[in-house]
């Protein structure tokens, strides 16, 4: 499926998005314990890249139907809306099962753990040892890098290259068209001007 430039465009604000929470997290925590943060936002960056993938392909499935199918349009977005929505539940379900699996236990406590850092890189930093193998935390503030990605846009008026770029290139051609057309009836006039003038000094001189 080839995406809109609109979809295109929101797809990277996501991704500028994603790198100023992330950086946002390394200046707070001053650590290698940014680092299950970023995993958490980059996750959740790309499941809202997803999703906008999936209102693209929505959109243009309803678009392309014929007029007699209005009902099942309407079900079609309703399904995919909650499908959306459920997906985005099951990743931050899943995420925090990882981050309470894979955080240490107190002392009294029989909870499986396991330190994915530590096998990843057993000679590692401690404070990235010691840290969950992924942040809930930066899964919830990578959810919001969609709407950070709408301001984006809607704030730098990005759209005006991104969504009517054809359209001004359009009425670029249109305006040169008109005058050309604009000089070519100019041009005529004259000649006939020059004619007519003509004419009237052959009278004359007859």
């Amino acid at each position: 499926m080839e995406l809109s430039k609109p979809s295109k465009l929101l797809i990277r604000m996501i991704g500028v998005a994603a790198l100023f929470i992330i950086l946002i997290g390394i200046i707070y925590y001053r650590s290698f314990a940014a680092l299950p943060f970023a995993l958490g936002v980059l996750i959740l960056s790309g499941l809202n890249a997803l999703k906008v993938r999936m209102l693209e392909s929505t959109v243009q499935k309803v678009t392309g139907m014929s007029t007699g199918e209005e009902e099942m349009g309407k079900n079609i977005v309703r399904f995919r809306y909650l499908l959306r929505y459920f997906l985005t539940g099951v990743v931050l379900v899943a995420i925090g099962l990882i981050q309470t699996y894979t955080t240490e236990p107190p002392m009294n406590s029989d909870r499986v753990y396991i330190n994915i850092w530590a096998v990843l890189f057993p000679n590692g930093p401690e404070s990235l040892l010691s840290a969950p193998f992924i942040s809930i935390w930066g899964a919830l503030a990578g959810l919001f890098t969609l709407q950070l990605a709408v301001i984006i846009v809607r704030s730098f008026k990005l759209e005006k290259d991104g969504v009517n770029f054809i359209k001004y290139e359009d009425d670029e051609e249109t305006a040169k068209d008109a005058d050309s057309d604009e000089d070519n009836t100019d041009s005529n006039m004259c000649n006939k001007e020059k004619d007519d003038e003509k004419n009237v000094e052959n009278d004359v001189n007859y």
